[in-house]
């Protein structure tokens, strides 16, 4: 009996030992040192991405990390959430990376956090794996994983912590094209719990969704209300963290103006403030309360008010014209109906489809 007790103490003691052993690094990279010190991007997208070829530079498809999941995203719909993830579609991946498509932000010495932009959006974000990266004697070792969807242009990573927790804060913008090139900012945040980064979605107490983890600190919309006049709201808000959690302060002023009276100045309508907190929760981040935003563009709808679309920051391909071999063919379908002088059926369908029926696909 004395034994069996001695036994089971050593295995817990054993249990106990394990449970503070480190997690074996996700993926690994052997590296010499010139390349340790001089590292190439085709480095990064071969450490990161599965199935890259260094001798192609193609971009692998579908996109899967070095660990073997699928680089994904998905928002929070409209229907699912008080306000929904960022509108847009996604464009056709590129054939080949770039220097373009990475993103290095130095933490400290030997320490890296590593964003492969494999897709964008029509919104000016783009979608790829992210990483936190150590250097060692033999290569480069990755520390944690995951998918990351944020602003491609002007991108900053960093790690901030929330009780004990890092988070992962990407933080990028969306700049308009033409003569004046208008930059808004926008903030991801992604708690790292174990070795992986996750899109956590921000919940009320009772795990209702409020919206996606997607903070614009700057941003615009205009509506056309009933009686003709426009309504634009300006947003401009901050992140701060702290061990306690997370604090959004929001600024919004509202303005109204008479598209019959170009030259007259827009009339100030109101100006809105508040601060919404956030807290790292076990599996969720959970807000007190929706942002001010939402809650101020929900008041417009009411009202009857429409909101004027934004043009998209990227715009889709044009799509691709018929070959010359297909023409021919297409030609003399078209000509048919009028040799017998009868409709066709087929015809008659397609006048009853209406325009833009046609489905796309937004996922990577």
């Amino acid at each position: 009996m004395k034994r069996t007790l001695q036994a089971s103490a050593v295995a817990l003691s054993l249990l106990a030992g394990c449970a503070t052993v480190p997690k074996p690094s996700m993926c690994f990279a052997e590296a010499g040192p010139n390349a340790r010190s001089f590292p190439t991007p085709d480095t990064w997208f071969a450490l990161l991405l599965h199935g890259y070829d260094k001798d192609t530079g193609a971009n692998p498809r579908p996109s899967v990390d070095c660990a073997g999941a699928p680089v994904w995203w998905q928002d929070p719909a409209a229907d699912e959430c008080v306000e929904a993830g960022p509108d847009s579609q996604a464009l056709p991946p590129a054939e080949k990376l770039s220097e373009e498509d990475l993103v290095l932000e130095t933490l400290q010495a030997g320490q890296r956090l590593v964003w492969v932009q494999t897709r964008r959006f029509t919104n000016g974000e783009a979608l790829g794996p992210v990483a936190l990266v150590e250097s060692t004697e033999q290569g480069f070792r990755v520390e944690a994983l995951g998918s990351l969807r944020a602003m491609a242009k002007h991108t900053k990573l960093r790690l901030e912590k929330v009780k004990g927790t890092p988070i992962l804060v990407a933080e990028g913008d969306a700049c308009t094209s033409g003569d004046e090139e208008v930059c808004r900012r926008h903030a991801r945040i992604m708690p790292l719990r174990t070795n992986r980064f996750f899109s956590e979605s921000v919940s009320n107490a009772s795990r209702a969704c409020l919206g996606a983890a997607w903070f614009p600190l700057s941003r615009e919309m205009t509506f056309e209300l009933p009686n003709g006049l426009r309504r634009k709201f300006e947003l401009t808000s901050t992140l701060t963290f702290a061990e306690e959690g997370i604090s959004v302060q929001e600024q919004v002023q509202v303005s109204d103006s008479d598209p019959a009276q170009p030259d007259v100045a827009p009339r100030l309508y109101r100006r809105a403030q508040d601060t919404r907190n956030l807290e790292l929760a076990k599996n969720a981040l959970v807000g007190n309360k929706a942002s001010l935003w939402s809650r101020m563009v929900e008041q417009q709808v009411r009202i009857g008010a429409r909101a004027v679309p934004e043009a998209p920051i990227w715009a889709m391909p044009a799509k691709k014209a018929p070959t010359d071999a297909a023409a021919p063919e297409a030609a003399s379908k078209a000509q048919a109906p009028a040799t017998t002088g009868a409709a066709s059926p087929p015809a008659k369908a397609a006048a009853k489809k209406p325009a833009g029926s046609t489905a796309t696909s937004s996922g990577p």
